[in-house]
Parts: structure tokens; sequence; C-alpha cells
């Protein structure tokens, strides 16, 4: 064939356009997704067979939900009051930590600890227990019916860990902000 015989009738602007149809691999893959989509549509909406993406995800979440006290667990198991005081002597772990504490407790406790929505961590003062464990136990399962939220669910253990650590650091600080809340505790050693 010719390269006359493939230009086809019609010109624009003195340009001619050659016919040059599509491969046959690319019309097999087009009207192989055309026919895929009308069975797809017919398996799951027609004849309603199909399990809905919605229930799977359901299905699916309630599961992982239902783990939610495993991984706690199993997270925790390795923490300990010695662990979080080695931690907190660990500068690059306490480091790590005020990050963690800049970016997602600053807002309620300030951004040196000193409270606003949230209790001030600079004093000697403590809601929750006395120990850094309660700390931790805070920190990860948060308090209910306050603002404190569960910072395990959003957080992964090393970060829940070094913030605990960094908190306890501030302890003894005594910056001015909110009024002292909780019981007296003596300082971390």
């Amino acid at each position: 064939m010719s390269d006359q015989d493939r230009l086809l009738e019609h010109e624009y602007d003195g340009i001619h356009e050659y016919d040059n149809p599509l491969p046959g691999w690319w019309r097999a893959v087009f009207w192989g997704t055309i026919v895929f989509a009308a069975g797809y549509w017919i398996y799951f909406h027609v004849a309603d067979k199909g399990e809905p993406l919605e229930t799977s995800y359901l299905a699916e979440l309630a599961h992982y939900d239902s783990l939610r006290e495993v991984r706690a667990a199993r997270d925790a198991a390795n923490v300990s009051e010695e662990m979080l005081a080695t931690t907190a002597h660990d500068t690059r772990a306490t480091a790590h930590g005020a990050a963690v504490f800049s970016a997602r407790c600053a807002g309620c406790h300030g951004d040196r600890g000193q409270g606003l929505i949230g209790p001030n961590l600079t004093d000697a003062n403590q809601l929750h227990g006395a120990s850094r464990m309660d700390l931790f136990t805070t920190v990860s399962k948060g308090v209910p019916g306050t603002a404190m939220v569960a910072w395990s669910e959003q957080l992964g253990p090393t970060d829940v860990i070094a913030v605990t650590a960094f908190v306890a650091t501030l302890r003894g600080q005594n910056i001015a902000g909110k009024e002292p809340q909780g019981s007296a505790v003596s300082a971390f050693k």
C-alpha cells in the first residue's frame, strides 16, 4: 500500500491525514476492558452476587479493633519504670520525644509543658498516678471524659515511649503557667 493510498479524503488547511489504524493488541485490550466492565456490572449490581467493598472493609475493621487490646498489651509488655527512666536520660530519645510533643501535645500542654487546656507538666503535681508508668498509661491510653486522647492509636510505640520520657524530664522545672492540678509527687531522678 502506497502512502497515496493511505491518505484520507478530507483536508484541513492543506494538511492531509493518513489512515493509521490502532494496533490489534490495543483494540483487543480496549474491547476486553469493555467486556470486563459489563461482566463486573452484571455480577455486582444486577445479580448482586459479589460482596460489596464496604462490607469487606467493615469486617476487616472489626477484626482490627478486636485485636486492639492484644496489640496494646504486646506494645506495653516491654515498657517498665526502669526502661522509661533509662530512656529519659537518652538525649536522642528525649529529643525525638520533644519533637513529637511539639507537634502533637503543645496545643493542649503549651510549648514548654506549662499547661493550656491540659495540665502543667512542669510542676511537682501529677493528675493520674505518680510514676513514669502512670505517665505512659496516660499518654498511651488517654483519659476518658477529658481532652487527653489515647495516643497509642495514632502514634507508634517508639513515639509514645519517647514522649513519655520527655514529659518525665519536664517535672520539677516549674515553668509559670497553669495552676498545679492533682497530687503532689516527687521529682524523677
